[in-house]
């Protein structure tokens, strides 16, 4: 396999290596449309053309929208005309991703039809967009997407990149404070693409998270144009357990919050039927080969509970700044409690508890914040994480919590709340859970599972919590419980904003 520097170069190295076979399949009027890497590049190679067309230097083209095989070639034929994608959570608020548009230096944006209304807040917010184009269909008023490709089909853009040079700017969506836009690179895109040289898996996988994620972007379908795998799309969160059924998929990638939900509807199964591999099969299919978690960390609880069910699931580390792996997930995994082995080529030191860590991968800094760039990266290019864990002579980490979700007592005891948390993973009573300090007392906000059949929950959650109490020291243990009527706020992919966990 040719060396890559640059998403450009992946794209064209995909269509000579896999060419006819399947790269993107959606469901359609319960028919598969497929897309195969050879299309797939004549598509990106169409619309980079159209794109030099209408702009000169480097410009910044936002996209909007759910994963498609229109969202994708939209994306990587901002790649191949040179410029730079700048993918926003379809899910945040039109005001938000407004700001974003014009934080961002946005002069074009591909959008899907969920957000064609917001049009005129976006060209009241952002007089620098200069084209809004439908990625699906034509719409007054709009180009479309469609009609691009057919207009400059056969054609090929010019020019190249560098592997220096800014590929994307992904916004972090952030548990407090305003997001910022992380500036990766081409480079930081494929050595995190290319990290892990054995992991080239064959076969189907289904893409679940959110696009403009970057775990989902980057495992998903970065590693599946190097190593030439089907990506599945599930059109809705809501939709996971039936499209597992009609893909059929030999790989998956969760956040643990929704690798808990299906683990527990497993569960509640396997009180009615005593059979666990065929529940296991009757929820992902008799294809599965392995399930891949990342985002949030996944207790070794969860970890169990799959086995049980003859599933494997293997927990990876990351984050945005680091495109986003610092650890890869390993199948059947010796060692549960930690979030994997550290990939090749990333350095791993601890500093006063928090991990941080250097390689190619890292981050070339926040658009337009370098105050808080400043902050996150030292001078010699270590990227302080904010997680707090260590690592052993096996290259393997472990997370023991958030630096700044850190607890400190008037005792001087440190207390880590994801510690206690995850003693909850597997209790199907609660669903949600945030433990905090409130004037020295440590309290847990928690929200009942609605689902879960019982005369008494908060009578079940209150005996657990005193089990889990008499298994930690007196500083540990969780003294106010608040039972909420709601979900937490999350973030879009999945993870509660401690922030705002009062709403």
């Amino acid at each position: 396999m040719a060396e890559l520097t640059t998403l450009k170069q992946l794209v064209y190295n995909a269509d000579e290596l896999y060419g006819d076979r399947t790269f993107v399949r959606e469901a359609e009027n319960k028919k598969f449309r497929d897309t195969s890497f050879h299309q797939f590049r004549v598509a990106c190679d169409n619309i980079a053309v159209w794109i030099q067309k209408h702009f000169t230097g480097k410009t910044h083209i936002a996209l909007v929208g759910a994963t498609s095989s229109e969202y994708l070639c939209a994306w990587f034929g901002v790649q191949c005309s040179c410029n730079v994608s700048v993918p926003l959570d379809t899910n945040n608020n039109p005001e938000n991703i407004a700001d974003e548009l014009f934080r961002s230096d946005s002069k074009m944006v591909f959008l899907d039809d969920k957000h064609v209304k917001d049009i005129p807040l976006f060209k009241e917010r952002c007089p620098q967009i200069e084209y809004y184009v439908h990625l699906q269909k034509q719409v007054d008023g709009m180009l479309f997407l469609g009609d691009i490709m057919n207009e400059y089909a056969g054609q090929k853009p010019t020019g190249d990149v560098t592997e220096n040079d800014l590929s994307a700017i992904l916004f972090t969506s952030g548990t407090t404070g305003v997001s910022k836009g992380v500036m990766l690179s081409h480079g930081n895109f494929i050595d995190n693409t290319t990290c892990c040289p054995d992991d080239q898996y064959q076969g189907k996988l289904l893409t679940v998270l959110p696009i403009h994620h970057v775990f989902c972007f980057t495992i998903d379908i970065l590693h599946s144009l190097w190593c030439g795998i089907t990506v599945c799309v599930n059109d809705s969160l809501f939709h996971i357990a039936k499209n597992l059924k009609l893909f059929q998929p030999e790989y998956c990638t969760f956040v643990p919050m929704i690798a808990s939900t299906i683990l527990g509807k497993m569960q509640a199964a396997n009180k009615r039927i005593p059979l666990k591999k065929l529940i296991a099969h009757e929820t992902f299919g008799k294809q599965l080969v392995a399930i891949f978690s990342g985002g949030a960390y996944l207790s070794p609880e969860i970890i169990k509970g799959y086995k049980e069910f003859g599933i494997d699931i293997a927990q990876g580390y990351g984050m945005t700044e680091c495109s986003p792996r610092i650890c890869t997930g390993v199948v059947n995994c010796p060692k549960p409690d930690s979030v994997g082995k550290i990939v090749n080529g990333c350095q791993v030191k601890i500093v006063d508890g928090e991990i941080w860590v250097k390689s190619k991968s890292v981050m070339q800094g926040y658009y337009k914040n370098p105050e808080e760039t400043a902050n996150t990266l030292t001078p010699d290019g270590w990227l302080k994480t904010g997680d707090l864990g260590y690592q052993d002579e096996e290259g393997y980490l472990y997370i023991t919590g958030r630096k700044k979700n850190l607890i400190i007592l008037s005792n001087g005891e440190n207390v880590s709340p994801e510690e206690i948390e995850n003693k909850f993973a597997t209790f199907r009573p609660i669903k949600e859970m945030v433990v905090y300090d409130d004037s020295q007392v440590i309290t847990a906000q928690i929200y009942p599972d609605p689902d879960y059949k019982s005369k008494d929950i908060q009578a079940e959650i209150r005996k657990k919590v005193d089990e889990v109490n008499d298994t930690f020291p007196p500083a540990k243990r969780i003294v106010n419980i608040i039972f909420r009527d709601k979900e937490f706020v999350k973030t879009a992919s999945r993870k509660i904003i401690r922030g705002r966990i009062n709403e």
